[in-house]
């Protein structure tokens, strides 16, 4: 049975989309190989994820001891360097493994990759891209550094394979890479908590529920900003019939608890919710508040489809792909608290005054969702191309 080995660049124990996607990845295509899994040391956050919810969710998948990092710190930076000895334990993957998969983090760790893919002359390496490709600032530092990452890794082409999220990401990469060596391959989400016979229920008809889902803070996710929107909101709006819940970590934790205290019939905030809870909360609510900045194939919109929430969203080449055109999104012009205010009060009135078609809209999310983005099309999308570089 072919090997396959799943590498996760950052502690799966922080938790986020990246840490969950690559644990359903790596769970997922078990079923049709031998799969390893291993993470690392680094946590750029809290971790959220506690060993027993990590091995629920890597079932019998083998998982390898974390990858160690020695870290040092230099006024407001942080530099992660691996011990050798790491390094050495990981180039053995290359040589017991048939494929190797990880997802783009940084230049060192790239390279430690195709090098190991190099050495092994055996194994075939897949690179994913699963962070924001470039920054609107043309001239910034991430731009910089992402390129010239980029430009290196393109001097590696031989069994070197490059998996984008998007159609866009594709398109992106083939300016750097052979332009047959990169695949687009969706991203899914598992859908069977969000399979409810109850779910319309769920959802009161005399409030109308909006949610954020996220990290609290404001670059990249924009939540200082649609907090000052929600903000305003609140302040000239009082005599309307809404609700907010919000779930998540942040620096501007306290300035939402500042504003849950001022307004406590008004909003909820729950903290940080575990993967396995958040589905209930999506499907009590009614509109998703997407606010990023930058966001190249966000699993948030797709689970709030899941759930049956319309979307009011900010415009990443991200959100635009998955909901260019469809009737369930409502785009902000742009990322301003007026502006997010509008778009609130727009879709508020669209629920007050024609229920039928604001409910019928919830459908049609997620009837989208289950139809274009499920966990099984993604599986099959990795299937094919393992099949065809084997």
């Amino acid at each position: 049975m072919l090997k396959l080995f799943i590498f996760s660049p950052n502690s799966v124990r922080y938790g986020r989309g990246g840490e969950i996607s690559s644990m359903e990845l790596a769970t997922g295509l078990s079923k049709y190989y031998n799969v390893s899994f291993m993470d690392t040391t680094i946590s750029p956050g809290e971790k959220l994820l506690t060993n027993e919810a990590i091995d629920k969710k890597l079932k019998k998948v083998k998982r390898q001891r974390g990858m160690k990092f020695a870290v040092f710190h230099l006024g407001n930076w942080t530099f992660n360097f691996p011990y050798l000895r790491e390094i050495l334990k990981l180039l053995k993957q290359f040589k017991k493994n048939n494929i190797v998969y990880t997802s783009y983090s940084d230049l060192k760790t790239s390279l430690m990759f195709v090098l190991g893919n190099f050495i092994s002359r055996r194994s075939k390496l897949i690179i994913g891209y699963r962070k924001p490709l470039y920054s609107k600032r043309i001239f910034s530092i991430y731009n910089i550094k992402y390129r010239a990452s980029l430009l290196l890794l393109s001097l590696f082409k031989k069994r070197v394979y490059h998996h984008a999220l998007s159609i866009h990401a594709k398109k992106f990469l083939q300016n750097f890479y052979q332009p047959e060596s990169v695949t687009h391959i969706i991203h899914g989400i598992k859908l069977d908590d969000y399979v409810d016979s109850e779910e319309e229920e769920k959802k009161k008809k005399d409030v109308v529920k909006f949610l954020y889902v996220g990290q609290l803070i404001d670059i990249p996710k924009g939540f200082g900003v649609l907090l000052n929107g929600i903000t305003q909101f609140l302040e000239e709006n009082k005599n309307l019939k809404f609700y907010f819940e919000f779930c998540g970590l942040g620096p501007l934790k306290t300035k939402l608890e500042e504003l849950q205290h001022q307004f406590p019939s008004y909003l909820k905030y729950h903290g940080y919710v575990s993967n396995d809870l958040i589905p209930e909360i999506y499907k009590r609510n009614d509109v998703l508040l997407f606010s990023s900045r930058r966001e190249p194939f966000p699993r948030v919109i797709m689970e709030a489809l899941a759930g049956r929430l319309v979307i009011m969203s900010s415009k990443t080449i991200g959100s635009v792909e998955l909901l260019k055109g469809e009737e369930f999104a409502f785009f902000l012009n742009e990322l301003t608290p007026i502006e997010i205010k509008k778009k609130m009060l727009e879709i508020y009135r669209l629920w007050d005054t024609n229920f039928q078609k604001f409910s019928r809209l919830q459908n049609l999310a997620k009837v989208y969702v289950f139809k274009n983005y499920s966990h099984d099309i993604e599986l099959e999308g990795f299937r094919a191309l393992i099949e065809k570089i084997r």
